[in-house]
């Protein structure tokens, strides 16, 4: 019966909900639908000794299994509640088709004063990571390494801007721009982090959207998509790299010593990112402290070192490297649930509503930024605690805040007879 009400409540949602890669909405659906078409084959159909099973966490029951499936079918249906609620009660029209041939008239710069600016940011990394990493970064024996979290993320944060900087500068300036992604990426290796593909497709996007001409698009995305596919292979196999050590020096030299363990975790991927959660959700549930006061705090929008959340977080794991995951944390307060998804489902409308508007108005670095930001909240609440999800709720609501001051970025819209 809850299959049909979930089917019921996606065939509403389709009447005001137009298929978009660019829409919140769809993009929450298509991944936790996907999630589950996968996982249940998965579950029973590969073989026992052939599961890749993180920390022990696939070998469940099948009464375990469908229990914990039913979990993600009643997200979803919460969630498309939250969606129908926003869209009926407010009469939201459907979300116009998108032309996104368009080309980006970037307001006037000096490169000089980007490559100025670029500089002070590598030199402030440089001497973060050596008051983080040190010599660290070079070479480790084990993958973790004890370190400054607000240091670390402060200097994950400024590589964003800094390999956004790299992509505008691409057009004048290619050599500095492919050596600032160059050191973005190498910087994110060295940390093992999955950082580096994502700062990798920033990149590319970038260039793509600001200087690749119409004709060349598509041999663009055939060239990136499968090179972001097997760079992530590869950055995901970093982190088991025990047999040979961690940091730059052996990351950079495992395609040389075991290419095979590429391509063994770029399928490994396909099972990390939409199948694994599952698993991890359903290990939440049994493992997850009793007491409201862990779920307060995972919620609290204020940095971790004004809350209990560096006292508690070792608590929240299912093993020392493997932390909660945010599905789970949540429905082990079912009531709490339905709430919270619900919410989430009205404000992912709203923001879908916001970012069309966005790219109505031809704003469309702030309407990508907002997608992003929002976004992000899918996979994180997946596979992360509940905390590192919801902060990404938070960005968004204050990026929307910072919307209505920042400059206009002009778009010019691509003739039928451009390039």
């Amino acid at each position: 019966m809850i299959w049909v009400f979930l089917l019921f409540c996606l065939l509403l949602v389709g009447t005001k909900t137009r298929f978009s890669l660019f829409s919140p909405v769809v993009l929450f659906i298509l991944f936790f639908c996907l999630a589950i078409a996968l996982t249940i084959p998965y579950h029973f159909l590969m073989p026992k000794d052939e599961k890749f099973s993180i920390a022990a966490v696939d070998y469940i029951s099948d009464k375990k299994f469908w229990a914990v499936i039913e979990v993600f079918v009643r997200m979803l249906i919460y969630f498309l509640i939250g969606v129908l609620i926003y869209k009926y009660l407010l009469n939201v029209r459907k979300n116009p088709p998108l032309n996104l041939n368009i080309r980006i008239k970037l307001p006037s710069f000096n490169s000089n004063t980007l490559i100025a600016a670029s500089l002070g940011i590598v030199v402030m990394d440089l001497i973060l990571l050596y008051y983080t990493y040190g010599a660290d970064i070079f070479y480790r024996e084990k993958y973790h390494s004890n370190h400054n979290t607000l240091l670390t993320m402060l200097l994950e944060y400024s590589l964003l801007f800094l390999v956004f900087i790299g992509g505008v500068l691409y057009k004048g300036q290619k050599f500095y721009s492919v050596l600032l992604a160059l050191f973005v990426i190498l910087l994110c290796i060295g940390f093992g982090s999955r950082m580096a593909t994502i700062y990798l497709m920033i990149y590319l996007f970038t260039i793509f959207i600001l200087y690749v001409k119409k004709k060349n698009k598509k041999y663009f995305v055939i060239f990136a998509i499968p090179l972001l596919l097997i760079f992530f292979g590869y950055n995901l196999s970093l982190r088991f790299n025990d047999e040979y050590g961690h940091g730059i020096i052996p990351y950079l030299n495992l395609p040389f010593v075991s290419p095979e363990v590429i391509w063994e975790n770029t399928i490994f991927n396909i099972y990390y990112t939409l199948i694994f959660g599952v698993y991890a959700t359903a290990k939440t549930l049994s493992k997850y402290p009793e007491g409201y006061n862990y779920l307060i705090t995972s919620l609290n929008p204020a940095p971790g070192g004004m809350t209990d959340w560096y006292v508690i977080f070792k608590r929240l794991r299912v093993t020392p490297y493997m932390p909660f995951a945010g599905i789970g944390e949540i429905f082990s307060f079912p009531k709490i649930a339905v709430v919270f998804y619900i919410f989430i489902g009205m404000y992912f409308s709203h923001i879908e509503k916001k970012i069309y508007q966005l790219l109505e108005k031809r704003n469309f670095v702030a309407g990508f930024i907002l997608f992003l930001l929002t976004c992000a909240f899918i996979p994180y609440s997946f596979e992360y605690n509940l905390r590192n999800s919801v902060r990404f709720i938070y960005y968004s609501m204050f990026f929307l805040i910072l919307i209505k001051f920042m400059p206009r970025v002009s778009l010019k819209r691509h003739s039928n007879h451009q390039s």
